[in-house]
């Protein structure tokens, strides 16, 4: 039986300007890097009006490899499991294995109007080497 040492990553995301849509590269990946386990709270909820703020992670290859747009509600306190964007093997099986080096992004699409001064993501993921 194979075993893996999966470390946790977390990143605490405070758009640079609650008006304008951001992607912040949070960590790096190898090749032979594992992400599983990803999760996204949301400490402060995004207000705003028109269409909602939207929060997604993935990589440069999938934008939503492992969050997809509404699988979080940005506009509840909590927390909220990835499932995976369609084109993701993390829909799957709950896990991706890197063939080459990437970042792994956390990607904010902003709220369309309203006074949108308020909003803070946590993003939790855990990153093994398994080759």
């Amino acid at each position: 039986m194979a075993f893996y040492n999966a470390r946790k990553h977390t990143y605490r995301f405070t758009p640079v300007s609650y008006t304008a849509n951001e992607t912040k590269a949070v960590g790096n990946v190898d090749e032979g890097d594992l992400i599983t386990h990803v999760f996204c709270r949301t400490e402060v909820v995004y207000n705003g009006g028109g269409t909602d703020a939207i929060v997604t992670f993935g990589d440069g290859g999938d934008v939503d490899r492992y969050i997809l747009a509404g699988d979080v509600d940005e506009t509840t306190v909590g927390w909220y499991a990835g499932t995976g964007g369609t084109g993701s093997d993390y829909l799957l099986i709950g896990e991706h294995v890197y063939t080459a080096a990437d970042t792994v992004d956390f990607v904010f699409t902003a709220n369309t109007s309203g006074s949108r001064t308020t909003g803070e993501s946590l993003i939790v993921y855990h990153k093994a080497k398994v080759f």
